[in-house]
């Protein structure tokens, strides 16, 4: 699968999973099945920081995406009655953060400060999937170069977050490695800013459905 392929099934998949949250929230099948959106998403937000010209730009990018999305995703809260948290460009900001001070840091003592700094954030303020989002598209970026390390380390995390919630969940989100690794390295058709575009829209757009149509 491509990355074009990829991130249009996350895209399906996360729309399933909000509409079931807003409009069905009795369908639990619904949510079970959006689980899966956000490890193909976090797989593809370390495809992009491997492949982008500039790192720094493709950071400063989502958080800008972070801002902009903030509003509609308050809203979208608002109407299922979830105490307002920072949305999933945050999360993703952060992880790229992370990234990048991997990267840029590779022999020096001073990544391990900053991670530190980066978990204490992503731990401490409220945002979509949390430290937990971080360590995802951490251990997903590292499918290339050890998928036991990648997929051991992506089991891990979903296991620990279901233990720490005492909750099953999350568990649907271990089935995210099937089509992640189907990714074939191929880029598709250059729809650069389709998810950017797509999810604070989304959310709008059902907003409107519910108050509207149902």
């Amino acid at each position: 699968m491509s990355s074009f392929a990829l991130k249009f099934l996350a895209i399906v998949l996360m729309t399933i999973d909000h509409a079931g949250l807003l409009l069905f929230p009795t369908h639990r099948i619904l949510r079970a099945i959006g689980r899966l959106a956000f490890p193909i998403f976090a797989f593809q937000i370390g495809v992009g920081f491997k492949h982008t010209h500039s790192k720094e730009k493709y950071i400063l990018r989502m958080l800008l995406f972070a801002l902009i999305s903030q509003y509609p995703f308050t809203l979208f809260l608002n109407a299922v009655k979830i105490a307002p948290i920072l949305n999933i460009g945050a999360t993703f900001t952060l992880a790229l953060l992370a990234l990048y001070t991997i990267d840029k840091f590779k022999k020096s003592w001073i990544k391990y400060p900053i991670l530190v700094i980066i978990a204490c954030i992503a731990t401490y303020v409220p945002m979509d999937y949390g430290i937990f989002g971080v360590l995802i598209v951490i251990s997903l970026y590292f499918l290339d170069y050890s998928k036991v390390i990648g997929i051991s380390s992506f089991f891990s995390i979903i296991l620990m977050h279901c233990a720490i919630n005492k909750s099953i969940f999350s568990l649907p989100a271990l089935l995210a490695l099937f089509p992640i690794l189907l990714y074939n390295g191929k880029k598709g058709p250059n729809i650069k800013y389709l998810f950017y575009v797509f999810y604070p829209l989304h959310m709008l757009i059902l907003l409107l459905i519910k108050d509207f149509v149902l």
